[in-house]
């Protein structure tokens, strides 16, 4: 049960943008674009091996495309290529999920403080920021590479939580991550929301699970009126 909430913070990738939708997207079009040198490898092949080695974003960036390289046996000079096409072409390929700007518009419009911690690069999750027109939407937002701290330390947590100028106890953490995101932001003393992710079958200490990101005003805002009925 989440009470007496003024701020909801979130993560990004797999929370808000559907990160395995987007990145499967990419790397198919980047098979067509780069069929002239790919030919000889399979695009589902291509595809396949680099969602393994992506491993939902927390593989090392520069294995992935020499991973791939060397599995499907092409020249190692392409990896550099690749990477740096990923780099600079993923950002515009990302899709937020389908309810995730009105989610966050009704939570602003109902009075609550929103903010967003991200890991990963400056340069990345920036861009991918801007593409997706999130930027507007949050009172704070923090990027680790920039912060030099990340999820699941505590810290990071605190430190949103300072800009938002809102207490632990009186904010909610969203994210997909049984233990950057949950076990990070409820060892900072928030309460936690975990959004479902169907390929962690073990048990997840959470305050409330949603399914979709819309389940969250009926959580959030019912408990924010409910917290002012009582007396």
């Amino acid at each position: 049960m989440l009470t007496d909430i003024q701020a909801v913070v979130f993560d990004l990738d797999g929370t808000l943008l559907d990160r395995r939708r987007s990145f499967e997207r990419f790397v198919r079009a980047q098979w067509e674009r780069f069929a002239h040198v790919l030919r000889l490898v399979d695009q589902e092949r291509y595809v396949q091996t680099l969602i393994v080695l992506d491993g939902d974003g927390y593989g090392p960036r520069k294995e992935l495309f020499t991973g791939m390289v060397a599995q499907c046996e092409l020249p190692s000079g392409l990896a550099e290529i690749l990477l740096n096409d990923y780099r600079a072409g993923f950002p515009s390929a990302c899709l937020l999920f389908p309810d995730a700007a009105q989610t966050l518009s009704s939570l602003r419009e109902s009075g609550l403080k929103l903010g967003l911690i991200t890991n990963g690069s400056v340069r990345m999750q920036s861009r991918k920021l801007e593409c997706l027109a999130l930027v507007p939407m949050f009172d704070t937002i923090l990027i680790a590479d920039a912060e030099g701290i990340s999820k699941p330390d505590r810290q990071i947590f605190h430190r949103a939580l300072e800009r938002l100028k809102t207490l632990p106890a009186r904010a909610a953490f969203v994210g997909d991550h049984p233990d950057t995101d949950v076990a990070g932001a409820r060892a900072a003393g928030m309460q936690v929301v975990w959004r479902r992710d169907p390929t962690v079958s073990r048990r997840v200490e959470a305050d409330a699970v949603i399914e979709e990101l819309g389940d969250l005003h009926s959580l959030l805002v019912g408990a924010k009126r409910l917290d002012r009925l009582t007396p």
